[in-house]
C-alpha cells in the first residue's frame, strides 16, 4: 500500500490493519483459567459464578478477535498474506484459535452437560471431531510452512513454533475431558480415546525435539532478551498439556469404556487397567519435565525483567507487549496438570501447589488484562502512534 493510502486511513482502519494473530493469545489464556477454576480442589461459594464469567468472556473474546482478524483479511489481504509468509510468530499464533475452541468445548462438557442435559454430550462429541480436524491441520500444516516458507535458521527459531503442537495436545486433552464428563457411550468414547492418544503421539515427541533445538540455541549464546523472553513459557506448554491429556485419558480408560466396547485384544476390560496406569504414570513424568521448563522460564523472565528495569530506570518504565500473554496458557496447562495429579494421587501437596500456581496465574492475567486495556485505550497496542484521534497526513505509523 502506498504511503499516501496509508496516511488516509482512519484510526479504526489502521487498528484493523495492525491487528495481529497475537491477540488470540488473550482468549486462549482466559479459557484455561475457566477450566482450572472449575476443577480446582479447593472450591468455595461463588466460584462457579467466576468460572462462568471466564467461560463467557473466553467466547466473547474469541468472537471479537475472529471478527477483527477476518476484517483485516478482507480489507488488507495482501498485507496479511505477506505477514503470514514471513513472520513465524504471526502464523504460529493462529493455532490459538483451535486451542481456545478446545477450552470452550471442555467447559461445555464440564458444565452444560452436567447442568442442562446429557443430550449436550452429542453436541460436544461433534464439536470435538471438528476441533480434531483443526488441530491436525495446525500440527502438520503449520510446521511445514515454518520449514519451507518462513525458515529463519536455527538461531532465530522462536518458542512459538510449539503452538501448533500444543493445539493437537489440547485436542487430546479435550478428548479425555468429554469422555470423562460428556455423558458419551463406550462406542463414542473409544474412538475419541484412540484418536486422542494418536494426537499425543503426533505432537509430544516432536515438541521434545523442538525443546532440544531451543536449548541448543541458548547454549550457543543466542538466549532471547526483551519481550521474546516471555515466550519461553511456551516450552512448558506441550509437557503440561501432554501430562494432563495422558492423565485424563488414563482416567477415562479406567472407568469402563474399554469394557463396554470389548473389541479385539487391546480394547478390552483386561487391557484397560495396565493402559490406564501406564498413561497416568507417563503423565506424571511429563509433568516433571514440564516443571524444568516452567522453572527455567520463570528464572529467565525475572532475570531479563530485572536487567531491563535497571537499564530503563525502574519497572514502571518497562513497555508492555502482547507477548506477555504467551505466559498465561502454558502456565495454565502446567497448573491443570498439577490439579489432575492432586486428584489422581489424592495428594495434598499437589492440591496446595496447584492452588498457589493458580493464584499467581490469576494475578498475571489481571495485570496483563489491565495493561492490555490501557494499550487499547491509548491505541499503542494497535500501532496508533497518535491514539484514536485522526492524525495528520504526516503521522503515518512507521512500524506498519
Amino acid at each position: 500500500m502506498a504511503k499516501k493510502e496509508k496516511s488516509s486511513l482512519s484510526p479504526l482502519d489502521l487498528a484493523i490493519r495492525n491487528f495481529s494473530s497475537q491477540w488470540f493469545l488473550i482468549a486462549q489464556g482466559t479459557g484455561i483459567i475457566a477450566v482450572i477454576l472449575h476443577q480446582l480442589a479447593y472450591q468455595f461459594r461463588g466460584l462457579q459464578i467466576i468460572v462462568d464469567i471466564f467461560w463467557v468472556l473466553t467466547i466473547v473474546l474469541l468472537l471479537v478477535e475472529l471478527i477483527a482478524y477476518g476484517a483485516r483479511i478482507i480489507m488488507y489481504p495482501k498485507q496479511v498474506m505477506t505477514t503470514l509468509s514471513t513472520d513465524i510468530n504471526e502464523t504460529a499464533c493462529l493455532s490459538a484459535i483451535c486451542i481456545t475452541f478446545t477450552s470452550i468445548i471442555q467447559m461445555t462438557a464440564l458444565t452444560v452437560v452436567r447442568d442442562w442435559s446429557s443430550k449436550w454430550g452429542t453436541v460436544v462429541f461433534v464439536l470435538w471431531w471438528i476441533n480434531v480436524a483443526m488441530a491436525v491441520v495446525c500440527c502438520i500444516g503449520l510446521p511445514y510452512v515454518f520449514a519451507t516458507i518462513e525458515a529463519p535458521g536455527l538461531d532465530f527459531v522462536p518458542p512459538s513454533i510449539l503452538l501448533p503442537l500444543i493445539s493437537a495436545l489440547t485436542a487430546a486433552a479435550g478428548g479425555g475431558v468429554i469422555c470423562r464428563y460428556g455423558a458419551l457411550s463406550p462406542q463414542q468414547q473409544v474412538p475419541v480415546i484412540i484418536v486422542s492418544y494418536l494426537l499425543i503421539g503426533m505432537a509430544l515427541p516432536l515438541s521434545l525435539a523442538y525443546d532440544a533445538v531451543f536449548l541448543a540455541r541458548c547454549f550457543d549464546k543466542k538466549f532471547p532478551t526483551g519481550h521474546p523472553t516471555d515466550q519461553m513459557f511456551i516450552l512448558c506448554g506441550p509437557l503440561g498439556q501432554g501430562s494432563f491429556a495422558l492423565q485424563i485419558l488414563g482416567e477415562a480408560v479406567s472407568r469402563g469404556s474399554f469394557a463396554g466396547y470389548d473389541s479385539g485384544v487391546f480394547l478390552t476390560e483386561r487391557a484397560a487397567t495396565p493402559i490406564a496406569f501406564a498413561s497416568e504414570a507417563a503423565g506424571l513424568i511429563a509433568w516433571g519435565f514440564g516443571t524444568f521448563w516452567w522453572g527455567f522460564a520463570v528464572i529467565a523472565v525475572i532475570h531479563d525483567s530485572l536487567n531491563r528495569a535497571k537499564a530503563k530506570g525502574g519497572f514502571l518504565k518497562l513497555e508492555f507487549s502482547l507477548t506477555a500473554w504467551s505466559i498465561v496458557f502454558p502456565w495454565g496447562v502446567y497448573t491443570n496438570g498439577a490439579v489432575e495429579l492432586g486428584t489422581l494421587l489424592n495428594s495434598e501437596a499437589f492440591q496446595v501447589w496447584s492452588t498457589a500456581l493458580l493464584i499467581m496465574l490469576v494475578i498475571i492475567w489481571l495485570v496483563n488484562a489491565l495493561l492490555t486495556f490501557k494499550g487499547v485505550v491509548t491505541g499503542k497496542l494497535l500501532g496508533l502512534s497518535h491514539g484514536w484521534r485522526r492524525r495528520p497526513v504526516s503521522g503515518v505509523n512507521e512500524n506498519v
